[in-house]
């Protein structure tokens, strides 16, 4: 029944089933997405249909396929070709389609490259996704163009028409910097009657979606038309149909972009493991020596980079040499976060005078504004404070009564005894008595 039914959605339009076809009696059931009622494959269906609004705004938005393209791409064939591949494969494949490759430009946009965003192969460009299809290094330029050349033997065992071949030459080698050469020749192939109807349209609404990305999967549907066109009238056709052949025809051309990546990978990072491991160890070297030629600005709390000889650094193993690396990139991040929180907490003086004028400002209205009962008590409350507070802490001082005393008259240089005895019972009731006060 699955099988039937995937094959109804091949049929004409008219034959497709809509929501006017009511359940049948046996169905019990039915489930139905707009105008269409899902007869097999009900659970793949449903998890496709789950996030299409999310996914369709990302498409608008990543790469400005809106509701007028959308139907223009062939999508069930790039779900063909990605499913034939691994999942590590198919990864990357997804991440080139949606340009996020971890090219050198990409890298150096998130701060894993200090250096610059230029190709490290012709150090000519900054690298980006499309950079890698169109690099003009000697090596690479080579390992494209024979990776070209295996394509187009791919699709010719799958009998691909002549004039889609010449169509996809003369657009596609010009991205890829290969010339065209003189099999092809100074514009497109001629074609003639409804073949010519369909490749123009089928040029109109692939330049539309972008030529580049057909190399990524996403193809017109009017090549499988012109393709089945001309299967018709051969009459020597081949077995398979035009829908198989797109299938092929797309995974062939996502491979081709696979190759193109792996290739520059190669060429950086090395084939083998032992080459991988060897352009890791001078990376970091090179790095090690860098820091050491202009040492970056550390906290007092770590310790010196020269602590140890350079000559002494260039010794350590790959993996101790990338932990100290990481662990330098650690301490120069930790640095700049406190001195930042150094700056925020040790404000400007003009900054402190700012605030002081502000706030005399705020107290100044504030007493001006009149009186509330809550304002009243407060500032009653703060005088009668401000009052005790004076009691309480304000100097005391011992205040002495003048008293007048009367002279002494002598005689001859002797003081009588009787105005001596008066002026000592004077002294004594002048004297100031000692007060003891509470603990």
């Amino acid at each position: 029944m699955d099988t039937n039914a995937t094959d109804a959605y091949d049929l004409p339009p008219q034959w497709h089933t809509s929501t006017f076809v009511p359940v049948l009696k046996a169905e019990v059931c039915g489930i139905y997405i707009g105008n269409d009622k899902i007869t097999s494959h009900l659970h793949l269906t449903l998890s496709e249909r789950w996030h299409e609004k999310e996914a369709k705004d990302y498409l608008s938005q990543r790469h400005g396929i809106n509701t007028e393209i959308f139907p223009l791409i062939n999508w069930p064939s790039l779900r063909y070709a990605l499913k034939k591949f691994s999942a590590h494969r198919r990864a990357t494949a997804v991440k080139a389609l949606h340009r996020h490759l971890p090219s050198q430009e990409k890298l150096f946009k998130q701060g894993r490259v200090v250096l610059s965003s230029l190709c490290p192969r012709c150090l000519q460009t900054a690298e980006t996704n499309s950079h890698v299809y169109c690099c003009m290094n000697d090596e690479a330029f080579t390992q494209r163009k024979k990776d070209w050349v295996e394509l187009w033997k791919q699709l010719h065992r799958g009998t691909t028409a002549n004039i889609i071949e010449q169509t996809w030459r003369f657009y596609l080698q010009p991205l890829l910097n290969i010339p065209l050469g003189n099999s092809v020749i100074e514009g497109l192939t001629i074609a003639h009657d409804e073949v010519a109807g369909l490749l123009a349209v089928a040029v109109h609404e692939q330049s539309i979606i972008g030529w580049e990305k057909l190399l990524l999967g996403l193809a017109s549907r009017t090549w499988k038309t012109i393709q089945d066109v001309i299967d018709s009238a051969n009459p020597n056709a081949p077995k398979r149909n035009a829908t198989s052949w797109l299938n092929t025809a797309t995974h062939q051309l996502i491979k081709f972009s696979l190759r193109c990546w792996k290739a520059r990978n190669s060429m950086i990072h090395g084939a083998t493991r032992l080459e991988q491991k060897q352009i890791a160890l001078r990376n970091v070297r090179d790095k090690i020596t860098a820091i050491y030629a202009t040492p970056p600005v550390l906290a007092p709390k770590f310790r010196s980079i020269y602590e140890i000889p350079l000559a002494h650094r260039l010794k350590m193993p790959l993996q101790a040499a990338e932990q100290w690396i990481s662990m330098i990139t650690h301490q120069v991040k930790v640095t700049q976060h406190n001195f930042q929180c150094l700056l925020r907490e040790h404000k400007p003086m003009s900054s402190h005078f700012r605030t002081m004028r502000r706030e005399a400002r705020a107290q100044a209205k504030a007493r001006n504004q009149p009186a509330t009962p809550r304002k009243s008590h407060s500032r009653a409350v703060q005088a009668a404070v401000k009052e005790m507070r004076e009691k309480l802490y304000s100097k005391r001082r011992t205040k002495f009564p003048k008293q007048s005393y009367k002279h002494t008259t002598k005689l001859r240089g002797v003081m009588t005894s009787t105005n001596q005895s008066s002026i000592q019972q004077d002294l004594h009731q002048d004297r100031p008595t000692l007060r003891h006060h509470p603990p």
